[in-house]
């Protein structure tokens, strides 16, 4: 029940390179026994979802799809009435300390390995 964290954002990456990266990422936590992914991706120069938040989200629902992970969370919808979030808190309690989901920042989406 452990939270890994990486940042996709700060490398100044590609969309392709931060995909990338999340996939390897979402990988080591399976090997690492790691539950949840938090991956900070930015929200776009005006708040309203950058490249690479819109590339994450694309590769995550696919990922879902495939039953490579279980589900993801964008932050901006971690709120008190979401199913996922009561179902994430349950696979791993830390996220109840993390400041960045109780902001609602839509820069950050957590995944359900």
């Amino acid at each position: 029940m452990r939270v890994l964290h990486i940042d996709v954002k700060s490398d100044m990456q590609t969309c392709l390179m931060a995909g990338a990266q999340l996939e390897m990422e979402i990988d080591a936590c399976k090997l690492g026994g790691f539950s949840v992914l938090k991956v900070i991706h930015g929200y776009g120069s005006h708040g309203v979802g950058g490249d690479i938040k819109k590339e994450i989200h694309k590769r995550l629902k696919l990922l879902k799809s495939r039953k490579i992970i279980r589900d993801y969370i964008p932050c901006e919808t971690w709120t008190v009435n979401n199913i996922k979030r009561e179902k994430a808190i349950e696979e791993c309690n830390e996220l109840l300390a993390d400041s960045d989901l109780y902001m609602l920042n839509s820069g950050v989406t957590i995944v359900i390995i």
